[in-house]
């Protein structure tokens, strides 16, 4: 969805699509703080600097990520806001759960429907080969 100076409003089922994708942002920048932390409690600071520079990508594209939902409307920006001081990961999760609960639920279809098996439909082909005869 292109960001222009009034983009329309997304629909529930793009909100839940850009809500998944935050999510699995922050659960990777969420990986990576830990190992950032683990590497600073074993090795030091020499040991932190490649989980260092993945963390800080991943703290950086989950702010790209925030930024770009509230120009599209899909969210305020507050949730950038939130992101920025809790430092990443642990206010994307609490956003985007908070956001997700107040989300309609999706209903389910009110009579499934029942669809012929294939060799049910391979029999009805055979007898309409036959009347065709």
């Amino acid at each position: 969805m292109p960001t222009g100076p009034n983009p329309p409003s997304p629909s529930n089922a793009a909100l839940r699509i850009s809500l998944n994708v935050m999510l699995g942002a922050a659960i990777a920048d969420a990986v990576f703080l830990v190992a950032l932390l683990v590497a600073l409690a074993l090795g030091g600071r020499a040991a932190a600097g490649v989980p260092g520079a993945l963390y800080a990508f991943g703290f950086i594209y989950l702010l790209y990520l925030a930024a770009k939902g509230a120009m599209d409307r899909r969210w305020g920006w507050s949730y950038l806001a939130l992101i920025a001081v809790t430092l990443g990961p642990i206010g994307a999760v609490v956003g985007e759960r908070r956001m997700r609960a107040r989300l309609p639920t999706a209903a389910p279809p009110e009579t499934p429907t029942e669809r012929p098996t294939r060799k049910d439909e391979r029999k009805a082909a055979a007898e309409r080969r036959r009347a065709d005869r």
